[in-house]
């Protein structure tokens, strides 16, 4: 991996292919918009450090003019590198606190596990101490 970071120029050009992948539409922003080819996009690649290099050597590849179509071409004869460029855009997207915020999802939340609340485990559990130990080592 030559950098750790994604160029300027690349930020730009995903930038540009993000809004062909997420328009603005339905009370939704459109992918720059959120920011998704700046923090979001470095978390996103944190999070899948193998889509790094793809994404990059993809971004170098793009031609200035004509998005709209190479997206498409993109998608159909090279769906491998559409799936990295549509993963980490989707990913960086959903990164977004408005977007979360929009779409009603407040992120993980904890979920402790009572037992007392749970008591089919006290059951389940029971029979295991009940039963008698079958345990043989193996030779």
């Amino acid at each position: 991996m030559g950098s750790s970071e994604p160029t300027p120029a690349q930020r730009l050009t995903l930038a540009r292919l993000a809004d062909i992948l997420v328009p603005e539409g339905l009370g939704m922003p459109a992918a720059t918009t959120v920011g998704v080819a700046g923090d979001l996009l470095d978390r996103s690649l944190a999070a899948a450090p193998s889509f790094f290099e793809p994404l990059l050597a993809l971004l170098d590849d793009v031609p200035d003019d004509g998005l709209d179509a190479f997206v498409r071409r993109l998608e159909v004869e090279r769906p491998d590198d559409f799936a990295v460029l549509s993963t980490t855009v989707v990913a960086a997207y959903y990164l977004s606190e408005d977007v979360r915020e929009l779409i009603g999802y407040p992120g993980q939340q904890p979920n402790p596990l009572s037992v007392a609340a749970e008591p089919d485990y006290l059951d389940l559990l029971e029979r295991v101490y009940e039963r008698h130990p079958g345990y043989r080592e193996c030779l």
